[in-house]
């Protein structure tokens, strides 16, 4: 498989992955595709907090079941591999990506870059993509980071509320980035919606409304097209 080809069958279906993986609340701390250099096969390593090391086969039970949700999808099983965020691959990898201070939008490639154990002919990392920070205080509330510049916490009234106020950023994206229809989504940022505004976030309320509506629209276009 060739560079061309990875652009044109893979990263697409690889980014979806990503966001489906986030939408179920998998952890991707990084997802990068990789061509090492004594095998010249391409590889989508998938990094997640999300379980221990010991734990990786739920990881791919998972990973494997939200492949199947996209159609006619050009990633296969075998080229999936899923590592831990504390693997030294994966800690390279970020500190590759995360290293330019503008951060990237698009994936990425990098040509001769030793990222842990590999050394590579070729990555293609994609941009990061992740949900607000959400943490349990001590006998007490669930709380969403809604502000990273002065750390400015949410007390929210179920961990639920937390979490799903916590993916606001990524189905806003996810919704900007739309090329097909997708009920699933639109319905998403209507639930993200409610749950903001119940919290007086009416700003970010009637943003995801706005995508939410666009999406349908789109939906609406394909269908009578």
């Amino acid at each position: 498989m060739d560079t061309d080809l990875l652009v044109e069958n893979k990263v697409d279906d690889g980014a979806t992955l990503i966001r489906q993986l986030i939408r179920g609340q998998f952890a991707v701390t990084i997802a990068f595709w990789v061509k090492r250099t004594e095998a010249g096969l391409w590889y989508l390593y998938i990094a997640t907090s999300s379980f221990r090391a010991e734990k990786l086969n739920e990881a791919y039970r998972i990973v494997y079941a939200a492949l199947t949700e996209i159609p006619d999808c050009s990633v296969s099983p075998s080229e999936i591999k899923v590592i831990t965020e504390t693997d030294t691959i994966a800690r390279d990898a970020v500190t590759l990506r995360d290293r330019n201070p503008n951060p990237i939008r698009e994936p990425k490639h990098y040509h001769g870059r030793r990222i842990g154990n590999l050394a590579t002919e070729e990555l293609c990392i994609y941009p990061r993509r992740f949900p607000l920070d959400v943490r349990e205080i001590p006998n007490g509330p669930w709380q969403v980071l809604i502000s990273e510049f002065d750390d400015v916490w949410l007390t929210c009234d179920s961990e639920d509320d937390a979490r799903t106020i916590a993916k606001a950023r990524v189905l806003e994206e996810e919704a900007l980035e739309l090329r097909n229809s997708d009920e699933q989504l639109a319905a998403q940022l209507e639930k993200t919606a409610d749950a903001m505004e119940r919290y007086r976030m009416g700003f970010g309320s009637r943003s995801l409304r706005r995508r939410a509506e666009e999406v349908r629209q789109i939906t609406h276009l394909k269908g009578t097209s």
